[in-house]
């Protein structure tokens, strides 16, 4: 009887065994390389909350809102582009100068450029005046040199005081689709985070993902043509939770939002870029209260996130990120940071971003 259960012991220690080197080698280990950085802007001026975009034609598009303050009302829409991967950029030039909006709360905020599949370009931002706000676009044909007129991105819904936008448009099946943190209904007072759906820029219908009575706060979406999905994330800032919702309508209907959060998830809006001929999601965050951007990586899709480096050891705030694919194994971050919270000597940087994979012995 000894004998046997000392054999059965064995056994289920062999068998742990086994399954841990199989785990072990199940896992896809990577190897994350940083460069140095580069730093883009830097005035006497707020720059803050950056996106980066990589155009068909190899062109980077940086833009940026330029204010007087992290909550100044005189803020403009601007952007820099460069021809080189990030090694250089030309002068700044402006989308929409905010002129309109210095009497409004907080100004303009969250400009993101988009490529659209006819060579446009699409500008999209919003301007925050406290309980109430509204989302913008205006288009170009010369690739950014001339914009045309500021256009209002809105519904039919009269119970709607505040709109806030942010993350990039994707385009399918004639639909033009486009990410809103928040959508807070005047009655209810309920924030809505959801999607702007439209096929001619005109006409817009909102799609709610999400709704409670706390701010949905900062979002992206995605497109998986593989599975012909949409993956939408957000944090909701109350909760300070990572959420995640798919779509397999276009955006229409969305599935039941599920908390995918994971340690070290703390801060900023959750920008996530999918390389779908690797099956992998790497997301860019603030971890910790303004203190340092992160990198986190998933290998299914967002449903669970491991973090892997973090990108800025200095000890200005780490304060927003956008990431854009460079060429298979390359990305460029793109960041912003502040002295402090009054956002004094704020500046925008880029650092490349190397992910190769480690071998076994690594």
């Amino acid at each position: 009887m000894v004998m046997l259960g000392i054999r059965k012991i064995l056994i289920t220690f062999l068998f742990f065994i086994i399954l841990w080197q199989n785990v072990g080698f199940s896992q896809k280990k990577v190897n994350i390389v940083l460069s140095e950085k580069v730093i883009i802007t830097k005035d006497n001026r707020h720059n803050s909350f950056p996106s980066v975009v990589k155009l068909k034609n190899g062109e980077i598009i940086i833009s940026y809102r330029k204010s007087n303050g992290h909550l100044s009302p005189i803020a403009s829409a601007v952007y820099k582009s460069s021809l080189d991967n990030g090694k250089n950029y030309n002068q700044e030039i402006i989308v929409d100068n905010g002129d309109d909006f210095i009497k409004t709360k907080y100004g303009i905020r969250n400009l993101i450029i988009n490529e659209l599949s006819d060579g446009n370009l699409l500008a999209t931002y919003w301007v925050n005046n406290g309980q109430n706000g509204s989302a913008y676009y205006r288009m170009s044909t010369d690739k950014g040199f001339t914009w045309g007129d500021r256009r209002e991105i809105k519904d039919d819904e009269t119970c709607s005081s505040l709109v806030g936008i942010e993350g990039k448009i994707i385009e399918i099946n004639n639909d033009y689709i486009l990410p809103v943190f928040i959508k807070m209904d005047i009655n209810s007072k309920n924030m809505r985070a959801g999607v702007m759906i439209s096929s001619d820029l005109l006409s817009w219908t909102f799609y709610e993902v999400s709704r409670k009575r706390s701010n949905n706060n900062e979002s992206t979406i995605l497109l998986d043509e593989k599975q012909n999905e949409i993956i939408y994330f957000y944090r909701n800032v109350t909760e300070n939770a990572l959420y995640r919702s798919i779509s397999k309508d276009v955006g229409r209907t969305w599935s039941e939002p599920e908390n995918v959060s994971f340690s070290g998830y703390v801060q900023s809006r959750p920008d996530v870029a999918f390389y779908p001929d690797k099956d992998e999601m790497y997301l860019l965050y603030r971890e910790g209260k303004y203190q340092t951007g992160a990198i986190a990586i998933s290998h299914d899709k967002g449903n669970t996130w491991e973090r892997v480096t973090e990108i800025q050891k200095d000890s200005t705030r780490f304060t927003y990120g956008s990431m854009a694919r460079i060429n298979r194994n390359k990305s460029l971050l793109i960041y912003s940071s502040e002295k402090n919270a009054n956002g004094e000597s704020s500046s925008i940087k880029s650092r490349l971003l190397r992910i190769n994979k480690k071998s076994d012995g690594e």
